[in-house]
């Protein structure tokens, strides 16, 4: 049994597996990723542009669904949505599978869309659920663990649809499939968050049953900007990948899915260090992170072998989840526990509309340094990580490592 710092509430080893579970399903908006080259071939006379757009139409509209499920959770109930969420997710990305012979890109486009409804359904559930149960050094380790998962299943989507692709176009979208499985763990074994929030809300001094509602401080807003640009960094170099490498002649989609998964990687060390992280650093995780992202984006700019690029992307990979959580953590440490669930929405969203904003990024780069081609975006990236590595470091995020003391 394990016992949550909450409300004295008792979680089983399972309950934490059915938590766990929802990560999985975190980084389905990734599983196109290495198959937008194959793409451009199949839809001849669709612009580049255009096909990212299927990528990253996906987070553009997850965002108010996430903003409003995310606080509504406490009424309608955390296991409802995320299984709802998932099944939305996963059949809606499938089904363009069924038609191989489309030449109209706007079928996946729409796909994309239903799997953008499904995922801001659920992606608030995850880290609302952590928040609510556990506090301290033990929210600390789930939440790195959970943003591990995410990307262990990351790895495995990417390379399940970079082979797939090299079966036809079409296959890659059977990998959203695989969120069945965390589907049927969630069924079984996720706890239900709500009776803990809804107990929050109960003693919550300010709040009475005509009363407002407490309110968010203003430093969670300055937290999700600021994890939304380092995000936009990781998220905008693996959705350019494919593309990059196929430019370059340096893989096709197979092998551009085993260098997308070096990012995973890195997120996935990053996870199961992130406590020792915090501890190291405090609040000046930020600047390192931000950094070492930094660090990550230039062996892409230069690379001429698929390994020097992989090992850029697996540095951006750890600095990139490191930024993430250590803000996420943050947001959990001082936003009052009735909203946790509309707080988790935020960040979550700031997580989903990186893959939106990444293409356009990449095109206005494109727009701007034409001499460098696709190459562009990599500078820009490389200075937007630099200007959030000098605030990390120079203003200290006391939020990180003591809580509600520091929401101003």
């Amino acid at each position: 049994m394990v016992k949550s710092e909450n409300e004295g509430k008792r979680l089983t080893t399972m309950n934490i597996v059915g938590i766990l579970a929802l990560f999985c399903c975190m980084s389905e908006f990734a599983i196109l990723t290495p198959s937008i080259a194959a793409f451009s071939h199949h839809f001849v006379g669709t612009d580049i542009t255009t096909i990212m757009f299927a990528n990253s139409i996906t987070g553009v509209v997850s965002v108010p669904v996430t903003m409003i499920v995310g606080g509504m959770l406490h009424k309608i109930g955390f296991k409802p949505a995320a299984l709802i969420g998932i099944l939305v997710m996963s059949l809606g990305g499938a089904f363009p599978f069924l038609m191989p012979d489309i030449t109209d890109y706007t079928y996946v486009i729409v796909s994309r869309i239903i799997v953008g409804i499904g995922l801001g359904i659920m992606f608030p559930v995850g880290n609302a659920t952590i928040i609510a149960f556990f506090e301290g050094e033990e929210r600390s380790r789930l939440l790195g663990l959970g943003i591990t998962i995410q990307f262990v299943f990351n790895l495995i989507y990417t390379t399940v649809a970079g082979y797939l692709t090299e079966i036809g176009w079409n296959y890659s979208f059977l990998a959203y499939l695989i969120g069945i499985v965390p589907f049927l763990l969630a069924l079984v074994w996720l706890p239900e968050a709500k009776y803990v929030v809804l107990s929050k809300e109960k003693d919550a001094p300010r709040l009475t049953a005509t009363g407002p509602k407490e309110k968010v401080p203003h430093a969670i807003w300055g937290y999700a900007l600021f994890a939304l640009a380092c995000w936009t960094c990781v998220v905008t170099v693996q959705v350019v990948t494919s593309t990059i490498l196929d430019v370059r002649g340096l893989a096709g989609p197979g092998e551009a899915a085993l260098v997308i998964n070096c990012c995973g990687i890195g997120t996935i060390l990053c996870g199961l260090l992130f406590p020792k992280l915090v501890s190291l650093f405090k609040g000046r995780l930020f600047g390192v992170a931000a950094a070492l992202t930094a660090v990550g984006i230039v062996p892409c700019l230069v690379a001429q072998s698929p390994v020097v690029y992989a090992l850029g992307v697996f540095l951006l990979g750890f600095g990139g989840s490191a930024f993430f959580t250590a803000a996420q953590n943050a947001t959990g440490n001082i936003a009052p526990k009735s909203r946790i669930p509309f707080v988790s929405g935020i960040m979550t969203s700031m997580m989903n509309l990186g893959p939106f904003i990444g293409p356009y990024l990449f095109a206005a780069s494109v727009a701007a340094m034409p001499q460098m081609g696709n190459d562009a975006v990599f500078p820009v990236l490389i200075s937007i990580a630099l200007a959030c590595a000098v605030i990390g470091l120079v203003h200290p995020m006391k939020a990180l490592f003591q809580g509600e003391d520091a929401s101003d």
